[in-house]
């Protein structure tokens, strides 16, 4: 189970960094690893939050790819 604090105190600190478009390409789509990362981890409880990790991994993906951010 997923501790709600520290997905909190997780996704208060990812929100904090979200890169904006000025961003080399690379450190955007870590972010977005990230992002898929802690979705992942509340998955476990709240399983729609798997489709949005789908979401930023695919984003990262393109981002890597050269497509749009």
């Amino acid at each position: 189970m997923t501790d709600l604090t520290t997905v909190s105190t997780e996704l208060s600190a990812l929100l904090g960094s979200m890169p904006n478009l000025s961003t080399p390409a690379v450190e955007r789509a870590d972010w977005f690893d990230r992002k898929a990362d802690l979705l992942d981890r509340v998955a476990v409880t709240v399983p729609e939050a798997a489709e949005l990790a789908t979401l930023a991994r695919d984003r990262a993906a393109r981002i890597r790819g050269g497509g749009a951010a």
